[in-house]
């Protein structure tokens, strides 16, 4: 064995740019697989925290009002991972008639995810929520009001009604925004995207095939639990 261990150690020293890239390589290859490995999912029971989560009427949501599984989305509209999986998100509404969304905006990037997260709920005052949300994530401008206006008009909003809502409801959508914040604080959330699917907490990206097998957990597991007395 010693032997073996010496000739692989001459080798070695004969060929450094060879062990070099050998090693970048395994190096890659585990990044591949931790960054590709399914998010673990947290369990949770349905406590006072959880049930404001799900039942805060302010939270824009899509979806049918019977669904069997609700997704809760913390989002940002300048988070990179945000904006790479949420079409997959689309994709689930619009494959899964049973599924509801709640997208929570959480502005914690700075300047322009607070303008672009007071901009999307403001454009649910027109009804207009998804539109918006679709809009935002898609466009890479600096965002001033002149660029919201420009996004809102493009998505099919009324941009003048956009400006006045956002005038009009001004601290209706920053005591909003506080919820949604508040809110990801006490789940523990460690920053976005992060999701709660059914009782089972998810935090990272999640692509199509990652959505769908936390959607049919979800449905197997059933909504959060009441904690036991």
């Amino acid at each position: 064995m010693k032997r073996l261990f010496d000739s692989l150690a001459d080798w070695a020293d004969a060929h450094p740019k060879r062990v070099l890239a050998i090693a970048v390589a395994v190096g890659l290859a585990i990044t591949f697989v931790l960054q590709n490995r399914p998010p673990p999912a947290l369990p949770l029971e349905l406590t006072p925290v959880v049930a404001g989560v799900l039942g805060d009427a302010g939270t824009p949501r899509v979806g049918p009002a019977d669904a069997d599984v609700v997704v809760v989305l913390f989002t940002d509209y300048r988070c990179p991972i945000c904006r790479r999986t949420d079409p997959a998100l689309e994709r689930l509404l619009a494959r899964d008639p049973k599924v509801r969304v709640h997208f929570k905006d959480w502005a914690i990037l700075g300047e322009q995810s607070t303008i672009a997260a007071r901009a999307a709920l403001a454009a649910d005052r027109q009804g207009k929520y998804l539109a918006m949300h679709r809009a935002l994530m898609a466009d890479n401008a600096p965002l001033t009001p002149a660029e919201v206006r420009r996004i809102a008009a493009q998505a099919g909003l009324d941009p003048d009604r956009l400006a006045a809502d956002l005038v009009r409801h001004d601290k209706e959508i920053d005591r909003q925004l506080a919820a949604h914040a508040n809110q990801a604080f006490a789940l523990g959330l460690k920053g976005t995207p992060a999701y709660l699917v059914g009782p089972h907490l998810i935090q990272g990206g999640l692509d199509d095939a990652a959505l769908d097998a936390a959607v049919a957990r979800a449905r197997k597991a059933g909504p959060p639990k009441p904690q036991p007395e």
